[in-house]
């Protein structure tokens, strides 16, 4: 990406979680998963690591989350409530340990396993042993006044037992609701009219969060306390161990769900836990390893966010059972049918789950799959939900899903290609519309505010037929188009005019041509230099550019000898600039041909300015390791990567030895 589509897509990023935290921690009301949201948090977080010149001082990655609403009163936490950090992975808990080990100078070091509730963080505040204050994390600095509707709770003690209670103690911890609470209120909301929660956590957010105290006090919510805010009147415990014996002491509702020991007992606590989640009556997502010893803990500290101490292992993505009631047929830009399943609607991590991708027909044969079936799904960050496996066939004879003879857009007659079926009619409307929206999207054109459903409505007006009436949009054209404002309009045209000046290898991505992607559009670009020279090339001069094999090459070689030349032509001639490519320098160095994955903080280069210099020497920059990457470049701190190539016997080299490959020596 250049400079402008870094600051632009981190601009998206930041916008996206704030609003994504508003709904999640005011409103009560998610709009992603878990998984999806902490997709979004860690490439923030990667582009500020690249990009320390972007972040702001009230970046979502320095802030716990939340905010205070306007109807209860604030309270201030002493100290802060700290989110946690996450990993995804053994290789990213093992990496958290290596740090820990590094800072402490101990390799025994004791951890605390804990259960992760999918719950709502609050404080309880006792003085001299009786409840004064209960209050919301909120924003981790400032939360909630929920009192009166703590004190409702059962299984909270109003005063603490035991002969020897602090002066003061805050106590941090997780209210959540139990499952069969869950569907008695739910079953209750129906009977009444009302809308039926979500899950669980929306549940317990939304009745501890009631006006009325007396609802609260109806509902069985439980507490699992996990943390000690501040004590004063007896001495502060040592470790996490002796914090729960503690609690517990004072009569506080400590749960049974944890353990000590190494951080490979924490592994197989995870396992454990991963497997027989389903047991319990209530949602976890993932469990919570804490470096025991508080003094430890002490000499670790924090960040502005989370404490260093301790990290939070997520479980993977979540799968349900439903039924496959019905199957529709997408068609895609390039003219590929994909089967789409409907399904009766399942709860997947908080979302309501009513579509899945059945990929194509190859797939449902492999599955067995027939409408009628219970199938499992599978939803896993941003992704769209997919079907995996077949539970149960169903009694019905009928219900086999077929190929369609013809485009369900234009009706015309469909190719059978390999594994896919394919509308090969230029003029489909389902085909145009679809590269339209393509075009302007983040992998296309990237133009800001110009979404799938502002596409719709202009294609639906009349407004937008091919690519190139993008540029002759007016601002009358946009504020025709229902709920359109004056300055949303104007946001969009000068986003528009801000991609009338492109270089070659993106303007070549945005124009979709098939089996074209962001990599081999580069190479593309780089191997052509101008636009001229790349719609003049034939076939062979397009093979022997490394990299394009024969589908590329024809496919390129045929948009530009059909509707593709005289659109672009149309294109340029509304004003917009494709700049030259710089050619790929040394072919025949010890980069070009080679696929290089950066990992870590590097010293003399971002990493996209590394990953650029690769592609311009004639090799490929890939975000992931596998078994056809050549080199892995770890820089300091290098993370999961490094093992994954540790574990394949991939080429582990250094920075310098990767600037001495590319002959950079002499510009450093």
């Amino acid at each position: 990406m250049g400079e402008s589509d870094i600051k632009s897509r981190y601009r998206e990023l930041v916008s996206l979680i704030e609003k994504y935290n508003y709904h999640y921690y005011a409103l009560n009301e998610p709009l992603v998963d878990d998984a999806a949201y902490d997709d979004l948090m860690r490439e923030l977080v990667e582009l500020e690591k690249s990009h320390p010149e972007l972040i702001k001082g009230d970046s979502p990655s320095r802030k716990v989350g939340g905010v205070a609403v306007s109807t209860f009163a604030e309270v201030r936490h002493d100290p802060p409530m700290q989110s946690l950090s996450n990993a995804f992975s053994e290789a990213e808990l093992f990496d958290f340990h290596a740090r820990i080990v590094k800072a402490i100078g101990d390799e025994d070091i004791e951890y605390s396993m804990e259960l992760k509730y999918d719950g709502l963080a609050v404080e309880l505040v006792y003085e001299k042993g009786v409840f004064v204050l209960g209050s919301t994390r909120g924003d981790g600095e400032v939360g909630e006044d929920v009192t009166a509707n703590i004190a409702a709770l059962k299984n909270i003690p109003k005063r603490l037992t035991g002969h020897d209670v602090p002066a003061y103690i805050s106590v941090r911890g997780e209210i959540f609701m139990r499952h069969k609470e869950f569907e008695r209120l739910n079953e209750e909301r129906a009977r009444n009219g009302e809308t039926p929660f979500a899950n669980p956590r929306n549940a317990a957010a939304g009745s501890l969060r009631q006006l009325d105290a007396s609802i609260t006090a109806q509902r069985n919510l439980d507490f699992a306390p996990y943390a000690v805010g501040r004590i004063e009147g007896i001495a502060l415990p040592a470790s996490q161990k002796d914090m729960f014996a503690l609690l517990n002491f004072l009569g506080l509702p400590v749960k049974e769900y944890y353990a000590f020991g190494t951080i490979n007992h924490a592994r197989a606590f995870y396992t454990h836990w991963m497997e027989h989640r389903h047991a319990l009556d209530f949602d976890i997502d993932g469990i919570v390893v804490k470096v025991s010893n508080f003094e430890y803990q002490r000499r670790l500290g924090s960040t502005s966010k989370a404490p260093r101490w301790a990290t939070a292992w997520k479980f993977p993505a979540r799968e349900a059972l439903t039924v496959l009631e019905s199957v529709d047929f997408q068609v895609g830009r390039t003219g590929v049918v994909t089967p789409v399943g409907n399904l009766s609607p399942i709860n997947i991590g908080g979302v309501m789950v009513k579509r899945a991708t059945l990929h194509n027909f190859d797939e449902i044969q492999r599955l067995g799959l027939r409408v009628g079936d219970t199938v499992k799904v599978k939803r896993a960050g941003d992704v769209i939900p997919k079907v995996i496996e077949v539970v149960k066939k169903s009694d019905s004879n009928e219900g086999d899903i077929l190929p369609p003879e013809k485009c369900p857009s234009c009706k015309s007659p469909l190719a059978f290609e390999d594994i896919f079926v394919r509308c090969i009619n230029p003029s489909c409307p389902a085909k145009k519309l679809e590269y339209l929206k393509f075009f302007v999207s983040k992998d296309g054109m990237d133009i800001e505010f110009f979404g799938p459903e502002l596409v719709q409505r202009l294609y639906d007006a009349g407004k937008l037929s091919d690519i190139s009436d993008v540029y002759r949009l007016t601002k009358e054209d946009l504020l025709g188009i229902e709920r359109m404002g004056d300055k949303i309009a104007e946001k969009i045209l000068a986003s528009i005019d801000g991609r009338r000046k492109i270089g070659l290898a993106h303007f070549l991505r945005s124009l979709g041509i098939r089996n074209v992607g962001d990599h081999l559009a580069k190479v593309i670009a780089r191997a052509s230099g101008t636009l001229d020279r790349l719609m003049r090339m034939t076939q062979e001069e397009l093979m022997a550019v490394r990299e394009v094999g024969p589908g590329v090459a024809d496919s390129v070689y045929e948009f530009f000898r059909s509707e593709g030349e005289n659109l672009v032509r149309e294109i340029l001639s509304l004003g917009v600039e494709i700049q030259p490519e710089e050619e790929i320098s040394s072919p025949g160095g010890d980069i070009a041909g080679k696929t290089f994955v950066f990992t870590g903080a590097l010293q003399q280069f971002t990493r996209e300015q590394a990953e650029e210099l690769v592609e311009k020497l004639g090799g490929r920059a890939a975000s992931s390791v596998s078994k056809k990457t050549d080199f892995v470049v770890a820089g300091e701190a290098a993370g999961s990567k490094l093992e994954k190539a540790r574990a394949l016997g991939v080429k582990v080299i250094t920075e310098d030895e990767f600037i001495q490959m590319a002959g950079q020596n002499e510009n450093r």
